[in-house]
């Protein structure tokens, strides 16, 4: 994401919304029909950093 851009979708768990939401490179967070949050690279870092994240396949 750094080299070519984009945006990740992270699908998340309904306790999840409120920590992502002032996370740094977030561009949108939605709820309906499940909770999820588009971000930048800087966004999966921030998240990636948090206490208890989990990659979930």
């Amino acid at each position: 994401m750094d080299v070519i851009g984009g945006v990740a979708n992270a699908e998340l768990l309904e306790g999840q919304v409120p920590i992502v939401t002032d996370l740094p490179g977030i561009i949108a967070t939605m709820t309906d029909p499940w909770p999820a949050a588009y971000g930048s690279a800087e966004f999966l870092r921030a998240w990636a950093r948090q206490p208890g994240f989990r990659l979930l396949k």
